[in-house]
């Protein structure tokens, strides 16, 4: 009786091992679930996190490129503003410039054919008098028209070559300055707007400092007389520089 109640007792203490050792085990295994169930949603917190972060820099950068987009459109509007002005200008003054050019021509005209006259008529003292005082006044028109027309060509130049530079069409400028110096090469301001022009935008320090030394020569008296020396001071270091590392 003795041995079967032992080993009833010893069946029953490995019994109750046996279910505690699948307790402990099945423990384990939910406590190792569970720390990777965790580790599973904190990546997916992170993942998270940082989609969105992508999201609002992409949401910025799109703002930023359409922000970009409209100022490209209205700097091409107002250039393009700029330009037409420009046009428009240049169409006027050139109507004036071609019916100053014909009056101009109808007087040269009217001049060779008095000319003629003064020459077929030389024994009519009377009427050659007569048409010498004619030819003298019209000679007098024709140099007035002439300077007037070479005046209006001077500024017509200068001012188109002003409204170039402000709608950025630099080439264009330098040529319109330049022909305005074909009229008048004591044009200060056109030599100064060409330093401007070499120095700055076509990179040129040889022809800058010629129109400012130009425009330094022309007005001694200017009152940036000193500090364009310093600009012809500048660009003389950067030509030395230059001519050194050849």
């Amino acid at each position: 009786m003795k041995k079967v109640i032992l080993l009833i007792t010893i069946s029953l203490s490995l019994g109750l091992a046996a279910i505690s050792l699948i307790l402990f085990s099945k423990t384990n295994d939910f406590k190792s679930q569970l720390s990777q169930a965790k580790n599973m949603v904190k990546s997916a917190q992170e993942e998270m996190s940082r989609l969105q972060a992508e999201k609002e820099k992409i949401a910025k950068d799109n703002d930023k490129l359409k922000a970009d987009a409209l100022s490209f459109v209205e700097l091409n509007t107002k250039l393009q503003a700029e330009k037409d002005k420009a046009l428009k200008s240049q169409q006027d003054i050139e109507k004036t410039i071609k019916a100053s050019e014909v009056v101009l021509e109808s007087v040269k005209a009217k001049f060779g054919a008095l000319l003629k006259e003064v020459e077929l008529n030389k024994t009519e003292l009377s009427k050659r008098d007569e048409l010498v005082k004619q030819m003298g006044n019209l000679k007098k028109k024709m140099i007035s028209l002439d300077g007037t027309l070479r005046k209006e060509r001077i500024l017509y130049h200068y001012n188109l070559g002003v409204a170039y530079s402000q709608a950025k069409l630099y080439d264009e400028a330098v040529e319109e300055y330049e022909k305005s110096l074909q009229y008048n090469s004591l044009n200060a301001d056109a030599h100064y707007n060409l330093g401007l022009l070499f120095e700055n935008i076509k990179m040129d320090p040889q022809r800058a400092i010629e129109h400012y030394r130009k425009y330094v020569e022309i007005k001694p008296d200017t009152a940036d007389k000193e500090e364009v020396a310093g600009w012809i001071k500048k660009l003389e270091a950067i030509i030395r520089a230059k001519t050194q590392k050849k």
